[in-house]
């Protein structure tokens, strides 16, 4: 390890009341039968390819309302695996900075997943509020990354992930019947359902998680309020209307995931705080008032954030290398005494 590179030292604060009782009387369960040979890191990708292949089914179903009971045991997979990976870590003794920075930048794309399943299954993924609910859930989880930065420290209030994900299993469920599907889409007032509604809710929530994390700090971080402004211009063309909606989710989440990739990478690795990407907003702008966007400037824009993702994580792998395993090494101790109630550290 270069020697600027500051000393691993994880800190994080869980306040959630049921992070503690789910990995010991559900995820520990799990875990006991992970062989300690198997690295948390491989678990941390198990997740995550749960996460995708929900995606690859909704993107790809026929019918997307009938692939409900596929999604609901996917995403039960994945919330096991993403708590399992630092228990496990814990076990064998091989937390590290590349398993948090792999735990935390995989899910900043995880949740803005979640979000499009959700959208696509309720077949409104042309809703203006999903470009709206994917800059919130990002915004929401950058400025959790941004905070640890600062006060070295990573919180989780009374409501967090896992609260998140155990609402987004319901929501799953609730598709796996007709009659309880139907609730959905029952009117409130005027067009606007309960779905709308719900999701509407998950917006605000998504926004006073950063606003909670801005005032921990005591301050919105300069490159923080530039992702939230730079975000929202991505997200325009979805709230507008004129383009499909899956271009406005591509730019928005690779854009997200790159900021938030990057602002861990520079915590775990001393680097100065980095800016959100400021040519895509630029470009996307400039197209917009020449009305000269196309399919093609998309695609382009997308594969400029998808390479700047990849030169992120491949720094972080060229930093810290040593730490990926393909196998570990014997483990001399039942480490279980250790994993007490919110333990479920990053791996």
């Amino acid at each position: 390890m270069k020697p600027d590179v500051p000393i691993y030292n994880y800190r994080c604060v869980d306040r959630s009341l049921l992070v503690g009782p789910f990995c010991r009387y559900f995820v520990r369960w799990f875990v006991v039968w992970v062989p300690p040979g198997i690295p948390a890191n491989l678990l941390t990708l198990g997740s995550s390819a749960c996460m995708w292949l929900m995606l690859f089914l909704a993107v790809t179903a026929r019918n997307v309302s009938a692939i409900a009971p596929w999604c609901l045991l996917l995403m039960a997979g994945y919330v096991i695996y993403d708590h399992a990976d630092g228990m496990h870590s814990r076990r064998t003794g091989t937390s590290s900075p590349l398993g948090e920075y792999l735990d935390h930048f995989l899910d900043a794309f995880h949740g803005a997943i979640a979000v499009v399943v959700m959208f696509l299954i309720a077949g409104r993924a042309d809703s203006p509020l999903l470009p709206i609910l994917l800059w919130a859930v990002l915004v929401a989880g950058a400025a959790t990354m941004v905070e640890e930065r600062e006060r070295k420290e990573l919180y989780f209030g009374l409501t967090g992930p896992l609260e998140a994900m155990l609402l987004t299993l319901f929501y799953f469920a609730s598709w796996c019947r007709t009659d309880t599907s139907a609730w959905w889409q029952v009117t409130v007032v005027g067009r606007i359902t309960v779905f709308d509604v719900v999701m509407a809710g998950g917006v605000t929530g998504g926004v006073l998680t950063a606003a909670a994390c801005v005032r921990r700090v005591g301050c919105i971080p300069a490159s923080l309020l530039a992702y939230m402004i730079t975000g929202a211009i991505l997200g325009i063309h979805g709230v507008l209307g004129g383009v499909a909606w899956w271009e406005t989710a591509l730019l928005v989440i690779l854009h997200g995931g790159d900021y938030t990739g990057r602002v861990i990478a520079g915590h775990l690795r001393g680097l100065r705080r980095p800016w959100p990407d400021f040519i895509t907003p630029v470009i996307m702008l400039v197209a917009w008032a020449s009305d000269a966007f196309t399919i093609w400037l998309t695609f382009g824009l997308g594969a400029y954030l998808l390479a700047r993702n990849l030169v992120s994580v491949s720094g972080m792998f060229k930093t810290f290398r040593q730490f990926w395993l393909w196998w570990n090494v014997p483990v001399c101790r039942d480490a279980w005494e250790d994993v007490k109630p919110g333990s479920a550290i990053p791996s």
